[in-house]
């Protein structure tokens, strides 16, 4: 896929980064940082958020990370953008740390 056009944020070009490929990280729908987000969606389950809201949170940093990667990559150990399978991933992992904490909680 080629790059994306370049952007402006506040004066200033940003150009998005390259896709990952195949064997990267953020390629494929489970990486390094699945748990990572499978315990986001427990500590959100701790704080008995409810499962739209933790859904809501998951979503919006996914679109959010992909503007962050574009304009301050050096937050991230790795420059590329996630595939929309990779970012499935990331919210299925979340989802799944919150139920299995609902379910546990209220056994």
């Amino acid at each position: 896929m080629p790059p994306a056009a370049p952007y402006r944020i506040l004066n200033a070009t940003v150009r998005w980064p390259r896709y990952a490929t195949r064997g990267e990280v953020n390629y494929g729908a489970f990486d390094r940082f699945t748990l990572v987000h499978f315990l986001i969606g427990v500590g959100y389950g701790l704080l008995a958020l409810e499962l739209w809201v933790t859904a809501v949170l998951a979503i919006a940093w996914e679109v959010l990370e992909d503007f962050l990667k574009a304009s301050v990559p050096m937050l991230f150990p790795h420059g590329t953008r996630d595939t929309l399978r990779n970012a499935a991933g990331d919210v299925a992992a979340v989802l799944t740390g919150w139920i299995l904490t609902y379910w546990l909680l209220r056994a």
